[in-house]
């Protein structure tokens, strides 16, 4: 394990907090302490890292000792009880993985909370809830630990992870993570990405390649984290591609991938690939009654695109009745084709097959197939799967508004406010409410309509078959709202951020355009739930 030139002394040390902080930091003066000979030896934050953070308990004493029922945590109500049974022999280890998703799966095996990347504090307690240990770590850069050193005693130093095994303070090489490279083709760039940490820090990484007579060594661009980046050109079909990495730390250590670098490195053959949709624009996604849909493609490959072909269906029409149109072209890039004008609420389903010089074809959505069997979304052998446009112009939906959000109503009572700023009815079918970019909290049921120059609120306080929120707001959390078409476009939206409507509503308020409808947002403290915000 490497550490840091500086080592400091946990009783002494001043620790500043800096990064991602996860959680608040909890401190606890009061507990009485314990006894025991235990204690936290390491402690891990992976800092965005896929990976779950964890904590070490190691056993400096002669004697096993029986941990059944003691508790970890860095606040006591995320506390977590160590199975019965569980004992850790004498100069031995045990390792308690840190993760809320993985504690949702198996309680009895993760503890449900998170170590802080920003730095807090960690506490091992007896079966009483008496103080064995505490460590108060500092912000942890991504594949760095905070241990003992040595194993059990008071020098805490930032180190290479070691996690169930013995600390030490050797200067150790880089830890290097990266994937062979695999399946790349001659129609398309792509991001090369790896992985590097060293408890000393990280000098450079850089990549070596080979392409013939083209031999180049480039330092991977940072992109934080730990992470590293090299984009890697289009390279023409039957191209072997040697390459390996290195990384070096501030000590000059180098580690490489493969590990059998500079000697041997690894390569790869560049195949002839199929042809890419560039882009797909369609004239009109809502044709009115008898208008044509025109088709501009564009479609990049290297060996020379042969033809684009759209096909579609009508209605409920299967797949095997599908129409085809060969897309005509003067530079072998944009391909033009039209679907005739349809009668008003005709429903066309559609897709496009590009195919290049060498015979391969490639689909539009993409279409994936795993040992012969689709795997993805899209299945050009089934219509059903298919986008489709419908024959008939689209609801007005920019003249729907989000106008006022309430998350703290007594008694306790959600809702999302929605103002239809034109003079005609606007039917809301299908359109969605999605909360922070991801989730959809309200589907509006088919046949919604809100009248003119009216008000439409949705609530969480429902009662089935009544559709309501699905989800909570909060009065003073930052929230993002969207309300989008069927499609998916977002025509309104309302977002509160650490910097804009600081502090939130209190009960009974609520965020409010001001003026009505066409203002910024601002914090009303009387909600004017379904009426005029000014």
């Amino acid at each position: 394990m490497k550490t840091k030139i500086v080592l400091s002394v946990l009783s002494a040390a001043v620790i500043f907090l800096s990064g991602c902080v996860k959680d608040d930091v909890y401190v606890d003066d009061t507990t009485p302490g314990s006894d025991i000979a235990l204690v936290i030896n390491e402690v891990a934050s992976n800092n965005g890292d896929p990976n779950p953070d964890w904590l070490e308990i190691y056993n400096p004493g002669d004697a096993e000792v029986d941990i059944s029922g003691f508790g970890v945590y860095d606040k006591p109500a995320a506390i977590y009880t160590i199975p019965a049974g569980t004992k850790i022999a004498a100069k031995g280890y045990y390792v308690i993985v840190c993760d809320v998703a993985l504690a949702g799966t198996d309680p009895t095996k993760y503890a449900a909370f998170g170590l802080s990347s920003g730095g807090e504090s960690a506490f091992l307690v007896d079966t009483k809830s008496a103080i064995i240990d505490q460590v108060d770590f500092p912000a942890l850069p991504l594949g760095v630990s905070y241990a003992r050193i040595p194993d059990g005693g008071d020098v805490f130093a930032n180190a290479n992870p070691t996690k169930g095994a013995a600390n030490s303070n050797t200067n150790e090489p880089p830890i290097l993570i990266a994937d062979t490279i695999k399946g790349v083709n001659d129609n398309s760039s792509f991001d090369y990405t790896v992985t590097a940490s060293d408890a000393g820090g990280i000098r450079d990484v850089k990549i070596y390649t080979e392409a013939g007579t083209d031999v180049r060594i480039t330092e991977m661009a940072p992109t934080g984290g730990g992470i590293y980046k090299y984009k890697f050109p289009v390279i023409t079909a039957g191209t072997t591609v040697k390459y390996y990495v290195v990384a070096t730390d501030e000590t000059g250590k180098k580690s490489y991938f493969p590990t059998t670098a500079p000697t041997t490195p690894l390569s790869f053959t560049v195949a002839d690939g199929p042809p890419q949709f560039v882009s797909v624009t369609p004239s009109t996604l809502s044709p009115s009654d008898g208008r044509a849909v025109d088709f501009t493609v564009k479609v990049s490959d290297k060996s020379g695109v042969k033809e684009v072909k759209l096909y579609y269906a009508l209605n409920d029409a299967t797949a095997d009745t599908k129409i085809a149109i060969t897309l005509t072209t003067t530079d072998n890039v944009t391909f033009t084709g039209t679907i005739p004008g349809q009668p008003n609420l005709t429903k066309i389903s559609y897709y496009l097959r590009a195919e290049d010089n060498s015979g391969l074809r490639t689909y539009f959505p993409v279409e994936t197939v795993v040992n012969g069997v689709v795997t993805s979304p899209f299945n050009h052998d089934v219509a059903s799967t298919w986008p489709f446009i419908t024959v008939a112009p689209l609801p007005n939906y920019a003249a729907l508004i989000l106008n006022e959000v309430c998350g703290l109503q007594d008694p306790d009572d959600d809702w999302i406010e929605i103002f239809n700023s034109s003079n005609a009815e606007v039917d809301m079918s299908n359109v969605y409410l999605v909360k922070d970019g991801a989730a959809t909290i309200y589907t509006a049921p088919a046949g919604t309509i809100i009248a003119a120059n009216s008000y439409f609120v949705v609530t969480s306080k429902v009662v089935p078959p009544v559709v309501g929120l699905t989800a909570g707001i909060s009065n003073t959390k930052n929230v993002k709202l969207e309300l989008t078409s069927p499609q998916k476009v977002v025509f309104s939206s309302f977002e509160k951020t650490s910097t804009n409507l600081v502090g939130g509503h209190p009960l009974n308020g609520s965020y409010a355009r001001i003026p009505n409808a066409t203002g910024e947002w601002q914090i009303k403290t009387a909600f004017t739930k379904g009426a005029a915000n000014n």
